[in-house]
């Protein structure tokens, strides 16, 4: 508990925190509330309460994980800049394990970042229900906890994929651009090839397009939030080997 409250008190008194936390929740803001009010204009009249409700959930939930960026990079600021500055030989004097200091960074980013979700998804909520005013939305139909949940799943998913390529590269520029490449540009490639969809299924992006409802089911809703899940822990895991193998050679660097 002591390296968790110490890694939360690094983390809220860095100003880059805060700028990336707030540029992805206003980002997210912005284009939720204006995407729920083009969407929701194009309505059928004759569309039902828990529909209109479920309509609204998606549209947010878009919204959110347009975010996701913004707080991956926030991740691998957390720790790059650690090594940047020199102050991981601090962070380790205080706390040799190396592992216990990435699960600790991971366990506060993973908070702040579905923190964060809920600071877009809840006022884009309300003023979706706003808008939607004459549909008379029911309030959260069943169905809707697969979008909620996966939307925010996937904003934790790339916060501590950030963190873990931080970890591993050490180096906060490529480890935004490896970020970068696997949550966007590998998709879009994969998307050109024979066997595309397949690849896909294994990256982050589909499975949570998936759960928030924008592309056709790919495989079955538990198997996209364990992918999803896997993206969180897997590159962690393999961070915490990374750092174990440094400690044996006895440097931060």
């Amino acid at each position: 508990m002591n390296t968790i409250a110490a890694e939360w008190i690094k983390l809220r008194t860095l100003r880059s925190t805060w700028w990336a936390l707030g540029i992805g929740v206003l980002l997210s803001l912005a284009l939720t509330m204006l995407g729920a009010t083009t969407v929701i204009s194009r309505w059928d009249p004759g569309r039902t309460p828990d529909q209109a409700a479920m309509g609204i959930i998606v549209a947010v939930y878009v919204g959110v994980i347009l975010g996701q960026l913004p707080f991956g990079m926030l991740g691998t600021m957390t720790i790059s800049g650690e090594y940047a500055s020199g102050m991981i030989d601090t962070t380790l004097v205080a706390m040799p394990s190396r592992g216990r200091v990435l699960v600790a960074k991971a366990a506060v980013l993973g908070g702040a970042a579905t923190a964060a979700s809920l600071l877009i998804a809840i006022p884009g909520y309300l003023f979706g229900r706003l808008v939607a005013a004459e549909f008379h939305p029911s309030l959260l139909p069943a169905e809707v906890w697969k979008v909620i949940g996966g939307g925010t799943l996937m904003i934790a998913a790339t916060t501590l994929l950030g963190l873990a390529l931080g970890a591993i590269l050490r180096n906060g520029a490529v480890a935004t651009a490896a970020l970068v490449a696997i949550v966007l540009l590998l998709p879009f490639v994969a998307n050109m090839l024979p066997w595309g969809e397949e690849v896909n299924s294994f990256l982050p992006t589909w499975p949570a397009l998936q759960l928030i409802e924008q592309l056709p089911d790919i495989m079955p809703t538990w198997a996209a939030f364990t992918v999803l899940a896997g993206w969180a822990v897997v590159p962690l895991l393999i961070a915490v080997i990374v750092q174990r193998l440094l400690a044996s050679r006895g440097g931060a660097d």
